[in-house]
């Protein structure tokens, strides 16, 4: 199977592979491992013939309680697919009147579901074959989860910004497409709040190099084990 970094499908928006980002010390991370991407709510056939080629074993939704009730994906009840829905926020349609910036959101992201971050870590250092993680729109708890992930994995940090910002420009067609046909998908009526701007991921980074001085500590206040740091540090090599 031929490996791409975008993954360009017909209904499952802003789908990336972790895959080939330069390690400090040599080498890059290995395709075929982690899927990042927007709710896969109806995936097409072709959609689906992909997840299936790809081997997806493991889906974690981070989206809300609310929201996961309110547009369940299809991945839940595949009968080859382990589910798991870890809630990293509620802060979409489901729930629209938050009224937080994106980087507030982040922070009471990292600071109030601390249980599920660690139980989202655990888990995935149990994953044996791919697997996929999502949120609404693979932009924000994703792009939270992935950033961490690359920097266990020694991904250079220009690399993990440049990964998170390339959300903004992979989603803003499905945006246009969306308001045009007045569709209600896209609530949100803060244009910043749509964007992936580098000030957002970084301040998930300040906070937690401020009151715990590393993701590994960060990770280790909130009893996920060294073993199970160690085992997701090694997932992207």
């Amino acid at each position: 199977m031929e490996y791409l970094r975008h993954i360009p499908l017909e209904n499952i928006q802003n789908c990336r592979d972790l895959g080939g980002y330069p390690i400090k010390g040599g080498g890059a991370t290995k395709f075929g491992r982690l899927l990042r991407c927007g709710v896969p709510k109806n995936p097409t056939a072709s959609d689906m013939e992909f997840i299936r080629k790809y081997g997806i074993q493991t889906v974690f939704d981070l989206r809300g309680n609310l929201e996961a009730a309110h547009m369940p994906t299809v991945l839940a009840k595949d009968p080859n697919i382990e589910y798991h829905q870890l809630s990293l926020l509620e802060i979409n349609p489901a729930n629209p009147k938050v009224g937080m910036t994106m980087s507030e959101a982040y922070l009471m992201s990292i600071t109030k579901c601390g249980s599920n971050i660690a139980k989202l870590f655990s888990l995935l250092a149990e994953v044996k074959g791919p697997a996929l993680f999502h949120c609404f729109l693979g932009k924000d708890r994703t792009g939270i989860t992935a950033a961490l992930i690359l920097y266990l994995n020694d991904v250079y940090f220009e690399d993990i910004i440049a990964d998170y910002r390339i959300s903004a420009t992979y989603l803003e067609p499905f945006y246009r497409h969306e308001i045009e046909i007045d569709s209600g998908l896209i609530w949100e009526d803060n244009k910043d709040n749509l964007d992936s701007k580098p000030e957002y991921i970084m301040t998930v980074f300040d906070y937690i190099e401020k009151h715990f001085g590393s993701v590994q500590k960060y990770l280790l206040s909130l009893d996920v084990t060294q073993a199970e740091i160690d085992a997701v540090s090694q997932i992207l090599r």
